[in-house]
């Protein structure tokens, strides 16, 4: 069902310490939708608020983190202020705080759900409990995660799970009226999980396609963009450039996280680090690559990497699993390869030459003209948001 009117819709988002994709496509969502004719009201929190002086203890922390009653007054104050239509929620721990979900039934708010990662189904939000990946159908899926501290230690790992226990328990999820993943591999990992299939959906994250430029010269070397942390298989990548048979490329790692210090204290000659690049520097990185390398070791729903390879008509070689399985052509626009299989890896790298990868970026860049429009994305926005206000 389409939309008869335009929306006023509350973004809810509480920022993690670090930003990185996902805040990325939250505010790409927020422009996205003003730009289709909605009005956005944009109610963020970040993380760091309990990191400054004056900040709760920490177990105050805890407990807000189940019903943060001052934050959740000053969003139904907004919310009436605006005469919004509905919330759309992203992250909301913990500053935000779960007691959101409780307070739009009794309030009689509906929210849109966007997914960008595999909570609430699973605690830490990888399907991991430490180096193991785990079934979303494991009746145990939670237990398996508080005992390997997937989230902040295994206490914290265990409050958390316990509130997404209480609140599923209770009912408040019926709040909810669609659950939104950004893949459809993503959707299938919630269904297997026996997530609220009637309300599960599917929308892949748009892109905004600047005009093309001409071709810049392939400098050699190869890129990693995003978070220094284990799931992304940071360790994994530098390790493979100490391989004699790499010893004359280059990678560039470019980001930040908890592994940088670590790695780069020990990484090998061949590798440089560029820390976080934004904007034209990181333009100017992409575009000047041989290929960009997405060496992850979870499901991740869908990176927007490779929409950043494409655009600058480079190829991308990535795991194959999660997202990156929906908008990878393997041979096509980039190679899809085993996670961690150093040898797949290692002839994947030596063997993309400089006119091999031209030709898959040239591909990847029409399949993102062709795939991911923001026209697209809106329609199916539209079609959602159509069905919730007509209820």
């Amino acid at each position: 069902m389409s939309l008869e009117r335009p929306l006023r819709i509350i973004q809810v988002f509480n920022r993690y310490l670090l930003a990185g994709g996902e805040e990325k496509s939250v505010g790409r969502i927020a422009d996205d939708l003003r730009r289709g004719g909605h009005e956005v009201i944009q109610f963020w929190r970040s993380s760091d608020e309990w990191k400054r002086p004056g900040a709760p203890s920490k177990l105050k922390q805890a407990l807000l983190l189940h019903q943060n009653g001052p934050v959740l007054d000053a969003l139904v104050g907004k919310h009436r202020e605006a005469q919004a239509d509905l919330w759309l929620l992203h992250n909301v721990i913990p500053v935000v705080s779960l007691g959101i979900y409780r307070r739009a039934l009794k309030e009689n708010i509906p929210i849109i759900q966007w997914l960008h990662n595999y909570r609430p189904l699973s605690v830490g939000g990888s399907l991991f409990a430490g180096p193991r990946s785990l079934r979303p159908e494991d009746p145990w899926l939670r237990w398996k995660e508080s005992l390997a501290g997937s989230w902040n230690g295994r206490m914290m790992t265990a409050w958390l799970s316990l509130a997404y226990w209480r609140i599923q328990r209770r009912g408040d999820y019926e709040s909810v009226k669609a659950w939104v993943a950004v893949s459809e591999e993503m959707r299938s990992v919630f269904a297997r999980g026996g997530w609220f299939t009637d309300r599960l959906h599917s929308v892949r994250h748009c892109w905004h396609i600047s005009p093309p430029q001409p071709p810049t010269q392939d400098a050699g070397h190869f890129l990693f963009l995003g978070r220094m942390i284990e799931p992304k298989g940071v360790r994994f990548i530098v390790d493979l450039w100490r391989d004699p048979s790499l010893k004359d490329k280059t990678l560039i790692m470019a980001g930040q996280g908890p592994l940088a210090d670590e790695l780069r204290s020990r990484t090998p000659p061949n590798v440089r680090w560029v820390g976080q690049v934004e904007g034209e520097a990181k333009r100017r990185l992409v575009s000047a690559c041989r290929a960009i390398v997405f060496p992850c070791l979870w499901a991740e729903p869908l990176s927007t990497v490779a929409y950043e390879a494409y655009e600058q008509r480079r190829p991308i070689l990535a795991s194959d699993m999660g997202g990156m399985k929906e908008i990878v052509v393997d041979g096509g626009t980039g190679r899809l390869l085993p996670p961690a299989n150093r040898e797949a890896w290692l002839r994947a790298i030596t063997q993309l030459g400089s006119e091999e990868a031209a030709r898959l970026g040239s591909e990847g860049r029409r399949w993102l003209e062709a795939h991911v429009s923001p026209e697209v994305w809106l329609n199916q926005f539209s079609r959602i948001a159509g069905e919730i206000v007509a209820r």
